[in-house]
């Protein structure tokens, strides 16, 4: 007898990185689900007496679900499965039902400990050095594995300002676009229009190479201070002292996040801070290039007065294919 098992994520390739973390041997029928909504529907036609949940997701979030199966008393075990890292995340999620948090990208090992624990493992034919018994699909998106390591990467970025400020911190479902020249500089140009503040900052590392830019409104600064223990002293110098802090936090854990998980050292330039008075900009391509720019667009929510932050990640040509040339590697690696 199988065990129906549902993973629901709205990442496919996080959806194919759990699939393929599963015990080999595990007899099991998987269903995929790319929301909340999904993943619910498919539970309440038993199709999961094990649910692999990502938090940030469209239509319905992982918190909602667990809230969902709670109030309706869904037959399902909820092992949750994020980049979201944060304690309350943790804490809230737990309260909510989930037997057990483990966080993105999942290890197999830390992933089968989970099952096992919880003895839903008993299904197992007799020699595990065979292949798994499910055949999981390595083709994968650009955009969505671009995507999915951004999310991860959210998480500890969140995560660290999250205990910076002693709150929580929001984090929105990364969007993934390749620009045209003229579409990049339309967004550039966006950022720094008037009552906006953006710390921009260079990195590189074996073949990648690109920007990344903190963006706050004005009107936001004040209550940022507050969060982050600052004066609130509206001079210039107290001012980019803050945008600094902030950027420090999050540019600093997001690009940790992606070397780690693409094994690889990236290096920081040194940041530089632009305002509507001042409001030239690089771009991580030459001006004159009419090559697209891959574009990763985030969002941060900081704390309960919901005060937002964007980040803006440009890559420059060469690191694409760079970063092709990764993803290939990473999912013929089994």
């Amino acid at each position: 007898m199988n065990v129906p098992i549902i993973i629901c994520d709205d990442s496919s390739f996080a959806r194919k990185q759990v699939a393929r973390a599963l015990p080999k041997g595990w007899n099991v029928d998987i269903t995929y689900a790319s929301n909340g909504q999904e993943g619910v529907e498919a539970i309440a036609a038993g199709k999961g007496d094990v649910l692999f949940l990502d938090l940030t997701m469209p239509v319905m979030d992982g918190f909602k679900v667990l809230e969902y199966v709670r109030a309706h008393d869904l037959p399902t075990l909820p092992i949750v499965i994020s980049g979201d890292i944060q304690p309350d995340s943790y804490a809230r999620v737990m309260e909510l039902g989930a037997v057990a948090f483990v966080r993105k990208p999942v290890d197999a090992e830390a992933l089968c400990k989970t099952l096992d624990d919880y003895g839903v493992l008993d299904i197992l034919i007799a020699d595990e050095s065979s292949p798994a018994i499910v055949e999981v699909d390595t083709n994968v998106d650009f955009n969505d594995w671009c995507q999915e390591i951004s999310n991860v990467s959210m998480g500890r970025a969140a995560e660290l300002l999250a205990k910076v400020i002693d709150d929580t911190v929001l984090i929105s479902i990364p969007k993934v676009n390749e620009l045209e020249p003229s579409e990049l500089d339309m967004m550039l140009q966006a950022t720094v229009s008037g009552g906006v503040y953006a710390v921009n900052q260079g990195f590189i590392g074996r073949g990648i190479a690109g920007e990344t830019m903190i963006i706050f409104e004005q009107q936001d600064l004040h209550q940022a201070a507050q969060l982050m223990g600052h004066t609130s002293d509206d001079d210039q110098e107290s001012t980019y002292e803050l945008l600094m802090d902030i950027s420090n936090i999050l540019v600093g854990a997001f690009l940790k996040g992606i070397a780690n998980q693409l094994d690889i050292d990236l290096s920081q330039g040194l940041p530089e801070v632009y305002d509507h008075e001042n409001n030239h900009t690089r771009t991580a391509n030459n001006e004159t290039s009419t090559k697209k720019t891959l574009a990763i667009e985030l969002s941060y929510t900081l704390g309960k007065e919901k005060i937002n932050c964007d980040q803006l990640v440009l890559f420059t040509d060469a690191s694409q294919k760079k970063l092709r040339q990764i993803i290939t590697y990473a999912m013929g690696d089994t």
